[in-house]
């Protein structure tokens, strides 16, 4: 089983939606310093991609896909 890099998937995803950080931490209702850690973080808790993914408007595997672009 191949890990996946949980940072790398959330900046793809951002990308091809569209969304900046800043935005993302809003609508997530965490800060903008926190977004540029987990953009940063090969390893995201569960809880945490499943709210970035609901706010990207995305499912977890749809996340998980955006590492292997």
């Amino acid at each position: 089983m191949e890990l996946i890099d949980a940072g790398k998937c959330l900046k793809a995803a951002q990308k091809e939606q569209g969304i900046t950080s800043r935005e993302l931490a809003k609508r997530s209702g965490t800060s903008p310093q926190q977004m540029l850690r987990w953009r940063s973080n090969k390893n995201i808790k569960l809880h945490t991609i499943q709210l970035l993914t609901f706010h990207l408007g995305i499912s977890i595997d749809a996340f998980i896909a955006f590492g292997n672009k």
